[in-house]
């Protein structure tokens, strides 16, 4: 499930004050101009967990394949949940955008070297899982400059936080069989208020089969799901899954402190066009995120498309199989034709 990135590739320091680093995978092939297109990439761990490292199988061909379609590829650090907070997750976007377009950074001189310059009005951001919170906040916010061009949402969270999977008890753990819960590690870290600001956490096998992530954060996130109180660390408002909770969900998002609703990333006029694929039987990340995301887009005439991959469970693996999906390879080339499409309008 997940590996160190194989391949060339450079890690840059993007923001000093936070230990936030980027790993640059340069264009195997350029246009003669040698102004290449960025597609950035978030990686998952329910927000509070995962690596900028980690690679699933279903996100190789950002690797594999975009490298050879001519695209700068950026696989980015943001500030983990707990003790960070989504406005910190959404500061760092800032911040990474920024960076990309600057001509003056250690990435820029170290692509200039090779006749290379980012065509920083051609970027796609990407956001798996967790990591979709970020790419949405991109995605969205006319705040972030300059502007991504398209979106790829894979399996994202981020489309409706008024379920009762995230306001209620959940229990997660039915549907992470691979993954180590350690409940124990949970309750030390929520009790030491998520311990030391973490930037990087990656996913490592274990003796056993199992998976786990280094710190054990991904253990806090199932533990909150558990308790019903995820919401309550998204938004650092303590008791406020419960409060959503004993309402019915068209109730709930009034509910929302006032100084807190930015953190839901609304799709707004200027969100970019956006390619949505989602397993129909996920259980981790329901597959009703990625359908309010497409309502959202569809009811302010927004450019969406959405491919809803059968029997696909989270990550793309068969739900009777337990291998990949048989349709995944058909599903990789046609994201990769619509990355290039945008990249190249």
């Amino acid at each position: 499930m997940s590996a160190v990135i194989k391949g060339i590739y450079n890690t840059f320091l993007f923001d000093s004050e936070h230990g936030l680093q980027l790993d640059a995978i340069y264009p195997t092939s350029h246009p003669q101009d040698a102004r290449v297109p960025v597609f950035v990439h978030y990686h998952g761990g329910g927000m509070a967990a995962g690596s900028r490292r980690d690679m699933f199988f279903a996100q190789e061909w950002m690797r594999d394949i975009l490298p050879s379609k001519g695209f700068l590829v950026i696989f980015a650090d943001y500030r983990l949940l707990y003790p960070s907070t989504a406005d910190d997750i959404i500061t760092d976007v800032h911040t990474l955008f920024s960076y990309i377009s600057d001509p003056n950074t250690e990435l820029a001189q170290s692509l200039a070297s090779l006749g290379i310059t980012i065509d920083a009005s051609h970027i796609v951001v990407n956001g798996a899982s967790g990591g979709n919170y970020a790419a949405k906040a991109a995605a969205t916010l006319p705040t972030v400059i300059p502007r991504p061009i398209a979106w790829v949402d894979l399996w994202g969270q981020g489309g409706n936080w008024f379920s009762d999977s995230l306001v209620k008890p959940y229990d997660i753990t039915k549907y992470t069989v691979g993954l180590l819960y350690d409940e124990a590690r949970a309750i030390q870290l929520e009790e030491a208020g998520g311990g030391e600001v973490v930037t990087d956490d990656p996913f490592v096998p274990l003796e056993g089969g199992k998976r786990s992530d280094k710190l054990g954060r991904f253990s806090m996130v199932a533990y909150w799901l558990r308790q019903g109180t995820f919401l309550d660390h998204l938004f650092s408002a303590p008791g406020l899954g419960a409060k959503l909770a004993a309402v019915e969900p068209q109730h709930r998002p009034s509910l929302i402190p006032p100084e807190r609703v930015h953190l839901l990333l609304p799709i707004t006029p200027i969100t970019c066009p956006a390619y949505l694929i989602h397993g129909t039987t996920d259980k981790m990340c329901p597959i009703s995120e990625s359908k309010a995301i497409e309502r959202d887009m569809k009811q302010l005439g927004l450019e969406v498309v959405v491919d809803w991959v059968e029997n696909g469970e989270h990550g793309l693996w068969d739900t009777d199989t337990r291998k990949p999906v048989a349709t995944l390879g058909e599903t990789i080339e046609n994201v990769v034709a619509w990355v290039e499409e945008k990249a190249r309008a």
